[in-house]
């Protein structure tokens, strides 16, 4: 069970995605099943940008270390570095060789990761 500081990080991380436009987007509401399809998006994320690995010391955290799961990846950035993924998401979206890889999968996802929080929320 993951606790709520890093269910909210999965609600920021949703945000700066889709620029709050997603439905029933709140803690409440981060099932296993939103996790994992976000854990896909983060890590596509992270496989399409690995070109700018040090560009900023603090993405060490996202590709130089490994994880169980993006929920330890998320802690360890708000721990150690008091950085947040949605702060990493950005910073991609200013590079405009890296804006499509972030865009591209917003894109794959947005309709997935809406109907699982749909379904969450028990509105399906």
């Amino acid at each position: 069970m993951l606790s709520d500081k890093i269910k909210t990080e999965y609600v920021k991380i949703i945000n700066t995605m889709w620029s709050g436009t997603m439905q029933f987007n709140s803690i409440e509401y981060i099932d296993d099943k939103v996790i994992r399809l976000m854990d896909q998006v983060l890590t596509q994320i992270r496989e399409g940008s690995k070109a700018m690995i040090g560009v900023n010391a603090t993405f060490d955290i996202f590709y130089m270390k490994s994880y169980k799961s993006w929920a330890e990846v998320l802690k360890a950035a708000m721990d150690t570095y008091d950085k947040h993924a949605e702060d990493w998401i950005a910073v991609l979206r200013g590079y405009r060789q890296y804006k499509i890889v972030v865009d591209r999968v917003a894109l794959s996802y947005k309709s997935p990761v809406q109907i699982a929080l749909y379904e969450a929320a028990d509105v399906m």
